[in-house]
């Protein structure tokens, strides 16, 4: 693994390859700036009339739309023509996000509260308002991958559904009636674009159901058990009871569309098949590795800390924190019992992780090429299962620090995984590397060229990029 060491000023991460690899764009403070993929050297420099809060890529990597929420101010540039712009300001609504629509002729911008969202159109200025958004779902807006519908959740007449457009004239194609869920917190388009996944979320009433968009009607239905215990069971049935899923939280399709990563509030995932709509796999994040788990290898990180270095390690509550100064690798354990550690002072939803019922995964990501599945539950942040879903084989992952992000190459079936220190970590089906990060850079993200021969590693306000070696 090899990297170039020229590091790069940038805002919050603001660093990404353009969606045809030959660009790669990141914004200093009010500069949008614009370098070869390739070369490096500076192709062209913007002005924004602000600091850049956001930026994005038009699909046919022509355009780059920057934002900021605070101003509620949009500004386009052209790579190609770059006296050309395009310019607009939102009024009182406000703004709180801006997405490219797929014919690379339109944006949508969002409203605050998601009052409304707006599709402006480049070449005739227009502009179409859909209203009624339900405001409280982060990933209420969506295009279908084909780039031919999008879909919201709307709330009207005292339910939830989804509304689903026609790109090509934004007009309303279908209204998918979800009478049969309390509310509706989260959908998915399925890979194909023929299949929407409508969820609600809601403890005791959870359920998901399958639209066919090819056939307009639904395909299919699945409920968890959820709160639907029963005190008089005996062991071996509690057990069971305890080890299917229970609750409805994180929905997440196989690229190939064949299965649907299911989560809800413990530690299971199961895959749905998407003939049947019934769990076909399942794994239990287990706490505890025995020595019957055969299927499940244990990879934990060793921290060997020179004595003449121990002034680099600090103390942080009960937890022993240590600054990137030893020696760092990965060892596979082979003894068992191994506890997985439970993190109770870091806990993300802000109660104690032994008190806690609900395990929720934060981290569900299949790789490119469907074989494998990254899992992190929040009840254990510094640990990463995967899944090898053809073998059934698992490898766990349990490092010193939280985990901040993982990235798989989109080309290899290979895991990076930050932990917001000065090394990361590479995955893949024969070992795992800790590797160091260029001049010790503290790094907590990573945008992968499409050609995943390199990626953009982000720090929080600088960036480097690093090309990786096919053949590990």
């Amino acid at each position: 693994m090899g990297n170039d060491c020229e590091i790069f000023r940038i805002n919050k991460q603001l660093c990404d390859f353009s969606t045809d690899g030959r660009f790669f764009a990141l914004a200093h403070h009010d500069k949008l700036i614009i370098k070869n993929a390739t070369t490096l050297d500076i192709c062209l420099t913007f002005d924004f009339k602000y600091t850049i809060e956001g930026f994005e890529w038009s699909p046919r990597s022509d355009y780059v739309l920057c934002y900021n929420i605070k101003d509620c101010y949009v500004q386009i540039f052209s790579i190609y023509y770059p006296d050309w712009e395009f310019k607009l300001t939102e009024g009182s609504s406000g703004l709180e996000n801006v997405i490219w629509a797929p014919d690379n002729k339109h944006i949508i911008t969002v409203s605050n509260f998601k009052i409304q969202i707006s599709i402006w159109c480049l070449e005739s200025h227009s502009v179409t308002y859909i209203q009624n958004l339900k405001s409280s779902v982060c990933n209420g807006i969506q295009f279908s991958p084909n780039g031919k519908y999008l879909a919201l959740i709307v709330n009207g007449q005292g339910h939830d559904d989804v509304d689903v457009y026609r790109t090509k004239d934004w007009l309303l194609s279908r209204k998918l009636i979800c009478k049969g869920l309390s509310s509706v917190d989260g959908f998915a388009w399925s890979p194909s674009s023929e299949l929407v996944s409508i969820w609600c979320k809601i403890s005791g009433l959870a359920k998901l159901i399958i639209y066919s968009i090819a056939n307009e009607n639904y395909e299919g239905i699945f409920q968890p058990l959820d709160n639907v215990y029963n005190s008089t069971l005996d062991e071996l049935s509690k057990k069971k009871f305890n080890e299917e899923l229970r609750g409805l939280e994180t929905v997440n399709w196989m690229p190939n569309g064949q299965f649907l990563a299911v989560s809800g509030h413990n530690e299971t995932v199961i895959l749905l098949s998407y003939i049947t709509w019934k769990p076909l796999l399942n794994i239990r994040l287990k706490p505890v590795i025995k020595e019957s788990d055969y299927l499940i290898r244990v990879f934990k990180e060793i921290i060997k800390v020179d004595q003449k270095t121990t002034s680099n390690k600090m103390l942080k509550g009960n937890n022993t924190i240590f600054i990137d100064s030893g020696s760092r690798y990965i060892e596979e354990v082979s003894n068992r019992p191994v506890n997985i550690p439970i993190d109770e002072n870091e806990n993300s939803l802000g109660v104690s992780a032994y008190s806690s019922p609900i395990k929720i995964m934060d981290i569900l990501e299949f790789s490119f090429c469907a074989r494998y599945l990254a899992i992190r539950n929040r009840n254990y942040l510094r640990t990463l299962w995967i899944w090898d879903i053809r073998t059934n084989a698992v490898d766990v992952l349990v490092l010193k620090n939280i985990i901040s992000s993982v990235k798989w190459n989109p080309v290899d079936p290979k895991l990076i995984i930050f932990t917001d220190s000065a090394c990361m970590f590479e995955w893949n089906s024969d070992n795992t590397n800790c590797l160091n990060t260029p001049k010790g850079m503290t790094m907590v993200d990573a945008r992968f060229h499409p050609s995943g021969n390199s990626a953009i590693l982000c720090g929080y306000n600088r960036a480097v990029i690093y090309k990786f070696d096919r053949k590990t």
